[in-house]
């Protein structure tokens, strides 16, 4: 593909898909002004969706969620509930409890204030991905759980995205996004083209997965 064939591409999904995108990103914008449950959720579905689909990861954030269980369980509990639904059931639930411990100890799990004392986008990140407490959490999942929420300034470079940049030629196919520099590139040119495009980030990448995917899910 080209990159005007991918231009193409951009325009018809973002116009078919438009009324589906903008519901979409219309729920992510209430979620940061929902509850700090909300959001936790939220980031619990960005530790799930590492390496597995994000289908699986929604099924499973959603009966973690029920009667608030995974808000209050113990590690033992959600390794159980995990192990029902779920491959990566001792990691991701030790990833989950630690996390959800270290932010209620260190900032009475209050995600409303946290965004309040970081306005920066690139800190805002920062803190989610380079805090070793908080685990299982790296640039893109950190840029996924951010752009969940309503915030629109990143991009989420998983494999369909990376893979479909490398087949129209905007990066190498050896390109391999293992460092935050390498992402911050990859990321510039996802941001270069939805300037072009006159479009928001979260909508470039709705499309280029629905494209990819035959799906939007989140």
């Amino acid at each position: 593909m080209n990159k005007k064939e991918f231009y193409h591409v951009i325009d018809k999904i973002s116009e078919e898909k438009k009324q589906e995108i903008n519901n979409k990103i219309s729920a992510f914008s209430k979620i940061k002004s929902g509850s700090n449950n909300d959001i936790f959720a939220e980031l619990v579905f960005t530790i799930l969706a590492a390496g597995t689909s994000a289908q699986l990861a929604l099924n499973t954030t959603n009966i973690l969620v029920q009667e608030n269980f995974v808000f209050n369980a113990s590690l033992d509990d959600i390794v159980a509930k995990l192990k029902s639904c779920y491959r990566f059931y001792n990691v991701r639930a030790k990833y989950i409890y630690n996390t959800r411990e270290y932010l209620r100890d260190s900032y009475n799990f209050n995600f409303h204030e946290i965004f309040r004392n970081i306005q920066d986008p690139h800190l805002r990140r920062s803190f989610f991905s380079s805090d070793k407490r908080i685990q299982g959490v790296g640039m893109k999942a950190a840029s996924h759980f951010l752009r969940n929420i309503g915030f629109d300034e990143y991009a989420i470079l998983d494999k369909h995205i990376i893979n479909l940049m490398k087949e129209v030629g905007y990066i190498e196919n050896d390109y391999t996004i293992n460092k935050e520099e390498s992402y911050l590139y990859a990321e510039s040119i996802l941001k270069s083209i939805a300037k072009k495009k006159r479009i928001s980030l979260p909508v470039l990448d709705l499309a280029l997965w629905f494209y990819k995917t035959g799906k939007i899910i989140k």
